[in-house]
């Protein structure tokens, strides 16, 4: 029987029979063993399950890793793709109106009595056995929500489709992108992080001796030192309670979320504090712009009945528009999240046995071996020596830049418009002089600046005010610096990626997919972000 390690690692023969690609937009970081266990499978057999009851012309997405890196194949259904596309396309417009509501019963029928379920097993005192169960529940739930997670995505990017179409037929001659305007200022769940997170910026700088801690070494130290830091610190701690799922890395286990370790919130705070950003002018702004096009475009629909289709789908898609964040608040953050104070307790269990030398070890060992030494009958040697190495390993991988691809590509693959909006595939990434980098445009505007390129959101404190972020990719973690830079530019991604759709909420210009800006640009470069054109120029 295969290891889990040799199950989920890419080999010649899956070279030979798929083509592979890197998922940098979701995965842009080498995975924990671990994490890699539940993650790989879930994705692969959740896409199974939804695939089929959304009857899609894809059969599955299959995962492996390699040299740390996730990639993904994907797998055509069988029969004729043409027909499978039209039955997809049925079943998924059925699904288009009322999201919103099905997704919030989903949130409390399904997702949070899951969770429960795991925080009861974080509570209790382990033996080697409930560790064991605990362990293996754990791979079905990752299952059961990544089924969820592509059951709820699929038809909130189909009524994205429809809105498109129905522009497209109103005003053939213009952009379909443009039609995204129309669904700005829509509050989600990474929204309303920012927006808690600009309320405590408004409560520091409402207190002298708050505000001053700001500018200490160690801001916690100093607000934990008098009583108005200890008050402050308290209405952190409520907004932690509510959004602190959010990590450094996304989609992992090993890093601290806020909740254990609240001091990049409090970087994050910072930043608010020092450019003087409004999130609550910012936002109804943009909804009263929204409203205003909104009824631009619809006095230029002469057919009556092409603009109450408009009328429809348009409210269709607004009602619908806050899954692409919320779900990401709700399983991508929040599962891994929830299963780490378990994980960390099963570490300690190994700890205290010798297997293990620290309780995050266990981030290191695939789930087959931490079940082998939970179990007594089974002889292993002590885990130590293995995850000193590939500790050494993974701090190497982070640093390196995996392959795009593995594999030979079909002959014929069928273009998905809307696999180009979110994943930026086929943009083009440098043409005529060196100087002038291409991606997508993907929020409108001219921005000039200096450049700060990030890796990580261990970096955030390193962005100055009006700075341009540069970047490989964003995640719901990076949103708040939205509210600081002037523009943002990423490698990966297409216009409806994340850093596409927050760049619109927060009207700064955009431009993802360029494929090797963070390569091209260094810090302190001055560059001319074009966000309708989608260049990025270093000048200066």
């Amino acid at each position: 029987m295969k290891s889990i390690m040799e199950a989920i690692t890419l080999n010649d023969r899956d070279m030979r029979e798929h083509f592979w690609t890197q998922d940098a937009l979701h995965f842009g970081h080498p995975l924990t063993p671990l994490f890699a266990s539940y993650m790989v499978p879930a994705i692969t057999a959740g896409t199974l399950s939804a695939m089929t009851t959304l009857r899609a012309p894809v059969q599955q997405f299959i995962g492996k890793v390699y040299d740390g890196y996730f990639y993904q194949a994907v797998v055509p259904a069988p029969g004729d793709p043409e027909e499978q596309m039209r039955i997809h396309q049925q079943t998924l417009h059925a699904l288009m109106d009322h999201q919103n509501e099905r997704f919030e019963a989903t949130v409390v029928r399904q997702i949070l009595p899951l969770y429960a379920e795991i925080d009861a097993m974080s509570q209790r005192t382990l033996t080697p056995e409930d560790a064991a169960q605990g362990l293996k529940r754990l791979e079905a739930i990752y299952r059961e929500l990544w089924e969820l997670h592509f059951l709820v995505v699929l038809p909130r990017g189909a009524v994205s489709a429809v809105f498109e179409e129905v522009y497209h037929e109103a005003f053939p001659d213009r952009d379909p992108a443009e039609v995204y305007a129309l669904v700005l200022g829509t509050m989600n769940k990474s929204l309303e992080t920012d927006r808690g997170l600009w309320q405590l910026a408004q409560l520091a700088k409402d207190n002298r001796e708050v505000a001053d801690c700001f500018q200490a070494p160690d801001i916690w130290a100093c607000l934990s030192a008098t009583r108005n830091g200890q008050l402050f610190l308290d209405a952190l701690q409520t907004f932690l309670d509510n959004y602190g799922w959010r990590s450094v890395t996304s989609h992992e286990f090993v890093e601290p979320t806020w909740r254990e370790d609240p001091r990049h919130a409090l970087t994050v705070v910072k930043s608010f504090m020092d450019n003087g950003f409004d999130f609550d002018a910012r936002l109804a702004q943009v909804q009263q712009d929204r409203e205003r096009k909104v009824q631009e475009v619809l006095s230029q629909i002469d057919d009556p009945l092409l603009k109450q289709k408009f009328r429809d789908v348009h409210a269709m898609t607004l009602q619908a528009w806050a899954i692409d964040e919320d779900h990401h608040f709700y399983i991508d953050a929040m599962l891994p999240a929830k299963c780490r104070p378990f994980l960390k307790q099963v570490g300690a269990l190994l700890t205290t046995e010798g297997h293990l030398a620290t309780p995050d070890d266990i981030f290191f060992c695939y789930l087959d071996e931490v079940l082998d030494a939970l179990d007594a009958a089974t002889p292993v040697k002590p885990l130590s020596r293995l995850v000193e190495q590939r500790r050494h390993a993974y701090e190497q991988q982070k640093t390196t830049k995996p392959q795009a691809t593995f594999g030979t590509p079909p002959e014929r693959r069928p273009r998905d418009p809307m696999m180009t909006r979110i994943f930026g595939e086929g943009a083009p990434s440098v043409e005529g002089s060196t100087r002038v980098v291409r991606g997508f445009g993907a929020s409108p505007g001219v921005y000039r600046g200096r450049a700060r390129v990030i890796h990580s959101p261990q970096d955030f404190g390193k962005v100055a005010p009006g700075e341009i972020l540069v970047c490989r990719t964003t995640t719901p973690a990076w949103t708040a610096l939205f509210g600081v830079v002037g523009a943002v530019v990423t490698d990966t991604g297409g216009i409806l990626s994340h850093a596409a759709t927050v760049a619109r909420e927060y009207a700064i210009p955009c431009v993802v997919g360029t494929r090797i800006a963070t390569a091209r640009f260094r810090d302190g470069d001055q560059l001319v972000v074009d966000g309708s054109e989608g260049t990025v120029l270093a000048h200066g």
